[in-house]
């Protein structure tokens, strides 16, 4: 009888260690390419009337595509720090430019849930003149990190001096991330592919400005007014075709590295039960708050004329909170459970949201005590449109809060308030604050409190 127990107890010991190790082979890769400064408008599935994106467009087709995608911060450093947290940057991070090691983030959630983790690219939330003693990458539960502007591993100084050291970095990140696919293909992985491209000072590689040698730049084939001006601006200070030619050089660039990076993968048969999101951290430079700074800035560093990403239909560009400084692409594939060349025009996502969302479509256990400011939207990326339960902030400096509830985005801008309707008014060029007082009195008093209660401490942001 003792001996049939214990056969039975055996049985059930392998069954479940079988249940269990079939379990950990079916949960999927996850690789987030999240590009630096490109623009809602830069890629042709978006859009742009002259970059070459055959890899991005067709990672596109194979998945969903969200046009009313957002970060939630308007530059780099506090953007990422959403997308870790799942907590909005005003809160804390922008008091102490490092995130909290003792509280959650994505990649430890997924560390504890079984993934092999590593982040390979820009890093920038923790290290640097902001945070030079923060803790290295390795502290929030990643397991291999080859980083810039951080505490950890990454380039050296002498890297950093040789030809065209920004634009190889793409090739040697995308070499790490599918060195580590290989030797974590068997057992679940996640990796942050935070690539640096579209960033300045933009100085393609002479082969990708062959590319476009004969590109001729007319200023009409842009949609947006906002994005319009700004390239007849920028023509009265540089050969618009050459900054124009550069730019795509260098979209073509990251381009081809993603695509190098799909292949891998295929050869590697983890496509199908791989999640490839791509995105933007913040809208295109560069910043355009001082003309006259901005003018002096290209004496100095002559290249930043060709930073001329485009903001799509929108206003504003990198560090404003309109449409063009947060709105962001989000592409999302998985094609074991994602149906193929879907667009998602009507779910409102947001950095925040990528913590609870892949947690929940992987089937991470979060913390029981997780508070966050994001909310789960996988009903959306992983059936039909969404709507959200919660309202959008967007806020990373003391003087701009903004918040979009469905189709109303209101502003407090230098302490005033302005209303759009941003479903009838994409380049936020009608301020309805006197059309419809009531409406705009109701967001003024939340970006108020909002205000009072996330910049306490906004003497140490600056």
């Amino acid at each position: 009888m003792k001996s049939r127990f214990k056969k039975i107890i055996n049985c059930l010991v392998l069954l479940l260690c079988l249940i269990t190790k079939v379990s950990a082979q079916e949960q999927p890769n996850i690789i987030f390419i999240l590009a630096d400064d490109m623009g809602y408008g830069d890629m042709e599935v978006y859009g742009h009337p002259y970059t070459k994106t055959p890899h991005l467009d067709k990672l596109a087709n194979s998945g969903k595509v969200f046009t009313q995608g957002y970060m939630s911060a308007a530059w780099c450093s506090p953007s990422r720090a959403a997308l870790m947290t799942g907590i909005y940057p005003a809160r804390e991070f922008l008091s102490t430019f490092c995130i909290d090691v003792e509280k959650p983030s994505i990649t430890k959630i997924l560390h504890n849930g079984g993934y092999k983790t590593a982040h390979f690219g820009k890093w920038h939330i923790g290290g640097g003149k902001r945070s030079p003693n923060a803790p290295p990458p390795s502290a929030y539960g990643i397991d291999e990190s080859f980083t810039t502007q951080s505490t950890g591993d990454g380039f050296t100084r002498e890297d950093k001096k040789l030809p065209h050291y920004r634009e190889h970095t793409t090739t040697k990140y995308i070499d790490l991330a599918i060195d580590f696919a290989k030797r974590n293909k068997k057992e679940p992985f996640f990796i942050n592919l935070w690539l640096y491209p579209t960033h300045s000072y933009i100085n393609p590689l002479p082969q990708y400005l062959e590319r476009f040698k004969d590109l001729k730049v007319n200023i009409d084939d842009f949609e947006g007014e906002a994005q319009r001006d700004f390239l007849t601006y920028m023509s009265k200070h540089t050969d618009i075709n050459k900054s124009m030619q550069a730019y795509c050089a260098d979209v073509a660039n990251l381009d081809d590295e993603i695509g190098r990076l799909l292949t891998a993968l295929k050869k590697m048969k983890l496509d199908k039960n791989t999640i490839i999101i791509f995105s933007s951290d913040n809208g295109p430079g560069p910043i355009l708050n001082n003309i006259e700074k901005l003018q002096k800035r290209f004496i100095t560093k002559p290249l930043l004329v060709n930073s001329v990403g485009s903001v799509g239909e929108f206003q504003g560009r990198k560090g404003s909170m309109y449409e063009g400084g947060i709105r962001a692409p989000w592409i999302i594939s998985w094609p074991k459970y994602i149906k193929k060349g879907i667009t998602d025009t009507e779910t409102i996502l947001t950095g925040v949201d990528f913590l609870p969302t892949l947690s929940a479509m992987v089937g991470a256990e979060t913390p029981k005590d997780l508070v966050i400011d994001g909310e789960d939207m996988s009903k959306a990326v992983l059936g039909n449109t969404h709507p959200r339960t919660k309202m959008a902030f967007f806020s990373d400096k003391p003087n701009w809060y903004t918040v979009r509830d469905g189709k109303w985005k209101a502003h407090l801008h230098l302490n005033k308030i302005k209303l759009y309707d941003i479903e009838s008014d994409k380049g936020e060029k009608v301020d309805l604050t006197a059309q419809e007082p009531e409406i705009a009195r109701k967001y003024e008093k939340i970006l108020r409190q909002m205000k009072k209660e996330f910049h306490q401490k906004e003497a140490a942001i600056h």
